[in-house]
């Protein structure tokens, strides 16, 4: 009974001292202020055990198809390089000013960090307190499975062969443009 109470006793107190941390204004939210080493280390934490624990059901497809990737790379060139940046081009402003900063995804270390299936887990469901949006609410999983297919090329590309994809990519949207009424379609 005694050691009970010395765990309750505990509990109450880590209680209190989060509720006095929490009202009392001491921890600095702005993003221009930096996080302590303990804040970082439960965010990350708790962000890694939590994507990890959802996507180990999630199986991927082959990934090596090249339509799968050049798909993707259409998404990743709208939606993704204003915060992930691309080969031989450092962060936006905008991204630079976020906290977290967004990783560079065409980084070997950063898409090594997480397999396939956590990278549809984080593209789908995004990430609570980073700019990381979901994009699963808007994006069909199949679009989603082609940005990771893209990822995974990413690290492999010089800046002059992401420009040409880039390039050939546009002329392809601009092209389709002035088809005939054709639209791409996104789930709703």
């Amino acid at each position: 009974m005694k050691i009970f109470l010395s765990v309750l006793a505990t509990i109450v107190g880590l209680i209190i001292i989060g509720l006095i941390v929490m009202y009392s204004g001491t921890v600095n939210v702005g993003v221009t202020g930096s996080h302590s080493g303990l804040t970082k280390w439960v965010f990350s934490t708790t962000m890694e055990r939590s994507v990890k624990s959802r996507a180990s059901d999630i199986e991927a497809p082959d990934l090596a198809n090249e339509e799968m990737i050049r798909e993707g790379a259409e998404h990743y060139m709208r939606m993704c390089q204003g915060c992930h940046s691309f080969p031989g081009r450092e962060r936006s402003g905008r991204a630079r000013s976020l906290e977290p900063a967004p990783p560079h995804l065409y980084e070997k270390e950063e898409i090594e960090e997480w397999t396939p299936a956590e990278q549809f887990w984080i593209t789908q469901n995004g990430i609570m307190m980073t700019a990381m949006p979901a994009w699963g609410t808007s994006h069909s999983d199949e679009e989603i499975w082609n940005i990771v297919a893209f990822l995974r090329k990413l690290p492999e590309m010089s800046p002059e062969e992401y420009q040409q994809l880039s390039e050939e990519i546009r002329a392809e949207r601009e092209g389709e443009s002035h088809s005939e009424g054709e639209e791409h379609e996104h789930k709703h």
